[in-house]
């Protein structure tokens, strides 16, 4: 009698009778097929064994990730003694008869229990129960979340970001529990229109897309936040279905928080959207396994960074020193590659990107990955010049140039020859300066002011901006051929509100980095504050985050910080006091002076134009270097 083999993987050596004239034999995730697989890459039917005018065929059945053999995909493919095949990772042979009899077999009298190397008679799990009094088809259920079970646990064991272990939910236990929509709440700092929770950004997008705006159990999710227990909310669960759930079509749901201690890092949440079954108490029960694995995962990753960074602080051995670009979000990606391919050239770079995004950091870290890392950078603030220092910075000068040129000086083009040259905010360079810079770039050569001697220089140019710079093309403020030699290699660094991932990473990498600057021990993000963090738009990115995390960890009197810890508004939002009328933006409290009204009217145009001083000035009516001065009265510059 022909037989199928498991060969590697969970359920090694397991093996199935075929008959001929049977039905066909199915494989899958579903404990219901005559081969379950406990594989998380595997469907719930994924493929069958069949026998066609006495030919065997392995037959995929639309799976989702495929059947594969050494030479690719397969649709449909005969069997012959010793043929083998995958399945995610678990690999099957086909067999002409049966050559080991001490093989575990599926099928005939091993009944469904036998389905799984486990001990019914002692497991506790899911149920208290003697597996005699367990309806065979329940058994079988329970079997096949114990498989997802164990995959995840194998899985979680490699992944490094909170995000990754999310994702890892929505691949395995959504679809083992056939629910409609899987989401991950994180705890919020106030009560909201979910019950206390912040929906994880990733989902909200996701399902949002999908469903619309269908409201979740909010009552189940109030319930579980006050309690902090499982629940089901089923006709004959803990919880009854609302008017308001029925009304949204929401049939069934539960939720499991995900806790360490008296600390919950998160909430499981499971619903089905119209059909007639409701969940079972063996579905909660397995929503509450997966949601302890992930509070353990996420509980061993905080204190294996807290760990790693006392480690750090302690050492001996000197700092390390060079560029780290921290990140942890897709997005972020393409910008790591576009790195690794730019570095090695010696043509222009062009960053674009929001104000305090790091265009600076990836500037740096091409620079150290490039043929000129030994030499040292130039950096130039383009803002930061006055419009008549321009090209005496870039190029230089000689004695008596102009007033104040009281000795000759060479420009920065000058100190970056054979190294590389760094100009941030280039969008603020004046017209007459770009066509000197493009014939620095062009020519390789530059021009004191005040001198008629022409100098050669080899400098890589890496250039950075704000502003849409094909915009200003089109609007004449900006050259259309020094935009198209600068644009070469051009890569824009995402906006940290579209990068949620990184806000995790980054404000781990900040609490570590504050510990040691400031000599404290490690402080950790309570739920909440973190769940304010990710909910934060952060319209000064990277730079804000930053500040942020550095304001708690000084002022925090405890090793956790709280939501109440963050600036606003990061944290709770607070309350605006009541006034009596129109201040033009701002707060009616104690008579202040002109000049503090002046101050901050100054400070807020600039925080509204994104640190864009040239625009700030225009705002304002008055001359750049009036803004300049001001800032620096203000220790802004």
């Amino acid at each position: 009698m022909p037989v199928l083999r498991i060969t590697d993987g969970p359920g090694k050596g397991l093996v199935v009778p075929l008959e001929i004239g049977s039905k066909a034999v199915t494989l899958g995730r579903d404990a219901a097929n005559q081969l379950p697989l406990a594989d998380a890459k595997a469907s719930r039917v994924h493929a069958e064994v069949v026998n066609e005018h006495g030919r065997w065929l392995v037959r995929d059945l639309g799976s989702s990730n495929g059947t594969w053999n050494d030479a690719g995909r397969i649709e449909t493919m005969p069997l012959g003694d010793g043929t083998t095949f995958r399945i995610g990772s678990t690999y099957l042979r086909f067999e002409s008869r049966l050559a080991n009899t001490k093989d575990k077999a599926v099928g005939g009298d091993a009944g469904p229990g036998r389905l799984t190397a486990l001990d019914h008679e002692n497991s506790t799990l899911f149920t208290k129960t003697r597996t005699s009094s367990v309806p065979s088809e329940e058994l079988l259920r329970i079997n096949g979340y114990l498989a997802v079970l164990h995959q995840i646990v194998l899985r979680a064991g490699n992944l490094r970001s909170r995000d990754a272990l999310f994702e890892l939910l929505d691949e395995t236990a959504a679809e083992a529990l056939e629910g409609d929509r899987c989401a991950v709440f994180l705890p919020a700092p106030e009560v909201n229109e979910l019950g206390g929770w912040v929906l994880w950004p990733t989902h909200e997008r996701r399902l949002r897309a999908r469903f619309g705006a269908v409201p979740f159990a909010r009552t189940l999710l109030t319930a579980v936040r006050q309690g902090g227990e499982s629940l089901l909310c089923t006709i004959s669960g803990d919880i009854d279905p609302t008017a308001s759930m029925a009304e949204a079509g929401v049939t069934s749901a539960m939720a499991a928080p995900s806790r360490v201690g008296g600390e919950v890092h998160a909430l499981l949440y499971v619903d089905r959207i119209g059909g007639e079954a409701p969940f079972t108490r063996t579905d909660l029960e397995f929503l509450a396994a997966v949601a302890n694995q992930i509070a353990v995962q996420l509980a061993n990753r905080e204190k294996v960074a807290g760990l790693e960074a006392e480690v750090q602080r302690l050492a001996a051995a000197p700092r390390k020193h060079g560029v780290e670009l921290v990140t942890a979000d897709a997005s972020m990606q393409p910008v790591l590659a576009f790195v690794a391919k730019a570095a090695p050239t010696l043509a222009p770079v062009l960053i674009l990107g929001e104000s305090g995004t790091g265009k600076e950091l990836v500037a740096r870290a091409i620079r150290e990955q490039s043929l000129r890392a030994d030499k040292p950078l130039q950096v130039v603030n383009c803002a930061a010049l006055a419009e008549s220092l321009v090209e005496a910075t870039l190029f230089g000068h000689v004695k008596g140039a102009f007033t104040g040129a009281d000795e000759t000086r060479p420009g920065v083009f000058e100190l970056a020859d054979q190294a590389t040259l760094f100009l941030d905010e280039i969008g603020e360079l004046p017209l007459a300066i770009q066509a000197k810079l493009l014939r620095a770039l062009e020519q390789g050569e530059v021009q004191r002011l005040g001198d008629s001697a022409v100098r050669k220089v080899d400098v890589r140019l890496i250039a950075a901006t704000n502003r849409d710079l094909a915009e200003e093309v089109r609007k004449g403020r900006f050259r259309e051929d020094l935009y198209h030699r600068l644009a070469v290699l051009c890569v824009t660094i995402p906006p940290l509100r579209e990068r949620p991932a990184d806000i995790d990473a980054l404000a781990d990498h900040f609490l570590r980095f504050n510990a040691e600057r400031l000599g404290q021990p490690l402080k950790r993000l309570a739920p909440e504050a973190r769940a304010a963090l990710l909910r934060h738009p952060w319209p000064g990115n990277v730079r804000q985050l930053r500040n942020a995390i550095e304001r708690a960890c000084i002022l925090s009197a405890d090793k956790v910080i709280l939501a109440s810890d963050l600036p606003q508004p990061a944290g709770a939002p607070a309350e605006r006091p009541a006034q009596g009328g129109d201040s033009g933006g701002f707060e009616i409290g104690t008579i202040t002076t002109l000049a503090e009204v002046e101050r901050t009217h100054i400070l807020r145009v600039l925080d509204h134009c994104g640190g864009n001083k040239k625009a700030a000035a225009e705002i304002l009516a008055i001359d750049r270097s009036t803004l300049y001065a001001k800032l620096r009265q203000y220790g802004r510059l």
